[in-house]
């Protein structure tokens, strides 16, 4: 099963360039518990979707996939130079709306 992340504030998409990358989840752990948490996370470009104004890359590792969307313009020019199986990093700070009291 796919998890789908919205991510509002990606960092970096970074290829793997023979750097240490690191992650502080899987693709098949990430959920909406995480919602709000500064979240990294590695592995290969499944699919690349381009759908002018958003970006959604379906993301693997070998414990589940997971799809980002990239709405940011800047981003979104790194994101069309992916290939399938790139290896990427991402980085991302918040995701969907969090309910602040």
């Amino acid at each position: 099963m796919k998890n789908s992340v919205k991510c509002d504030i990606i960092i970096s998409i970074s290829r793997f360039g023979g750097k240490a990358m690191y992650r502080t989840k899987t693709c098949g752990e990430l959920n909406i518990k995480n919602i709000g948490e500064e979240v990294e996370l590695a592995g290969w470009v499944q699919k690349v979707r381009n759908l002018g104004g958003m970006i959604f890359i379906d993301l693997r590792d070998e414990f589940g996939i997971t799809q980002i969307v990239v709405n940011n313009e800047e981003l979104q020019e790194e994101a069309k130079e992916l290939n399938t199986e790139s290896c990427i990093h991402i980085s991302r700070k918040s995701c969907g709306k969090n309910k602040q009291k």
